[in-house]
């Protein structure tokens, strides 16, 4: 009987025990909820009052904005897919979400991170790109018959295998990287023997522990275009190249994009100039679309903005005009990306004149360029990412002539089917 009691006393115990903790638990879970709901309130407030950005200087790229609603965007996807992009883009404390996704990623041992490869020794690589069939297949066309238009050039493309492809000791284990070489030989057999394509993949590789990329962007460093200027020099039928340069570092606090778009802010790097010594080596650059001039190609001022890369030439232009005092009389035509930018220090002792083209943003009538300058040779330099992705090239390219061609033909093929 005693126990019986005891019992039913131990167990109303128990029971107010339970109670209590269920009172407590609704009281964490409604505190829960609640702070979940003011935080999301906070943040879709702190959204709507957040001006739109144009430019990321963190990622150093344009911003996707607010996407027009219509119902033809409606209907074909294109309105999810481009106001999703908005908001990605938009989100207030994106950087700040990026790093907390970088270091979730580090903990769970995966080897990238939005795209991009986190290396041993605090290196960043961009994850390699497929090709753009359509495009590159254009582009290589346009090139191949760019030079048929024009055989007395000296025609010349060299493609630059990017970091993940080269630097295979500072690679993540195990990472699935892309065979570059197979895009260059692709690449090189489409533009066929007149254009002389200038393959560096061996010099690169030679020199992959002297730091010839940058940790924490996706260009390569000054001491990678020289090391490629060494090799290709006598291919670019420069004669007597010189090889010694007074080195200058004029940062060491350069974060790239890659750390930006990975979040990894660990690293930093130093951007050097070089200068040719006992050469001459004088010239004047001259901007069309700011109508400026200068005598040097180095900008200094945009070491104190976030993308410090843009210390050479100030970044990317239509086109950048460099008249030199070389007395040799060759005019050289340039093609090209940003990795060039950081190349052309090298090119300016042996060319009475460079026009720098970059197809992604010129729109004027390439032809007169070379009759007016007299352009006697043609180089293209891309990096590999780049060119395989690149959708205006051929624009560039293609005369009207050949447009109104294409045109022609495409209507008599309607005609006759």
């Amino acid at each position: 009987m005693e126990n019986r009691k005891k019992n039913a006393r131990y167990a109303q115990k128990m029971e107010r025990r339970r109670k209590r903790i269920r009172i407590k638990m609704r009281k964490q879970y409604r505190l829960s909820a609640w702070f979940l709901l003011l935080s999301l309130a906070i943040i879709v407030t702190a959204n709507a009052m957040k001006k739109d950005s144009d430019f990321s200087e963190t990622e150093n790229r344009m911003l996707a904005q607010k996407p027009e609603f219509g119902w033809k965007e409606i209907s074909d996807g294109s309105f999810m897919k481009d106001y999703e992009s908005y908001v990605s883009d938009q989100f207030v404390g994106r950087d700040w979400w990026i790093s907390l996704k970088l270091s979730a990623d580090r903990l769970l041992g995966k080897k990238e991170s939005n795209g991009v490869y986190l290396g041993k020794e605090k290196y960043l690589m961009e994850v390699l790109s497929k090709p753009d069939e359509v495009n590159l297949e254009r582009n290589l066309s346009a090139a191949a018959d760019f030079q048929k238009r024009h055989p007395d050039l000296n025609f010349f493309f060299t493609l630059i295998p990017n970091a993940a492809y080269i630097l295979t000791d500072y690679m993540p284990e195990d990472a699935p990287v892309r065979d570059q070489s197979e895009d260059i030989e692709r690449v090189k057999s489409k533009l066929g023997n007149e254009i002389h394509f200038l393959d560096v993949t061996d010099t690169l590789r030679e020199h992959q522990s002297d730091g010839i990329y940058y940790k924490t962007d996706h260009h390569w460093t000054s001491r990678g275009a020289y090391e490629v200027f060494q090799a290709i020099a006598p291919e670019l039928q420069i004669e007597n190249p010189t090889s010694e340069y007074e080195i200058y570092p004029v940062t060491d606090q350069f974060s790239g994009t890659l750390a930006s778009k990975s979040g990894y802010r660990k690293a930093s790097d130093t951007i050097e100039i070089y200068i040719p010594k006992n050469i001459k080596n004088d010239y004047v650059v001259y901007y069309p679309d700011e109508q400026r001039k200068t005598a040097s190609m180095y900008e200094s001022d945009r070491l104190e903005q976030k993308d410090k890369y843009e210390v050479f030439f100030g970044g990317n232009h239509a086109l950048v005009d460099i008249t030199t005092t070389c007395e040799q009389e060759r005019c050289l035509l340039l093609f090209k990306d940003s990795y060039a930018n950081s190349f052309v220090q090298f090119l300016t002792p042996y060319f009475r004149e460079i026009v720098m083209v970059d197809p992604r943003y010129y729109y004027e009538d390439i032809e007169n360029v070379i009759s007016s300058k007299r352009v006697t040779d043609v180089l293209f330099l891309y990096n590999v990412n780049t060119f395989l992705s690149d959708n205006s090239l051929a624009d560039v390219l293609v005369t009207e002539t050949d447009i109104q061609e294409t045109q022609e033909s495409e209507i008599e093929e309607k005609s006759s089917e």
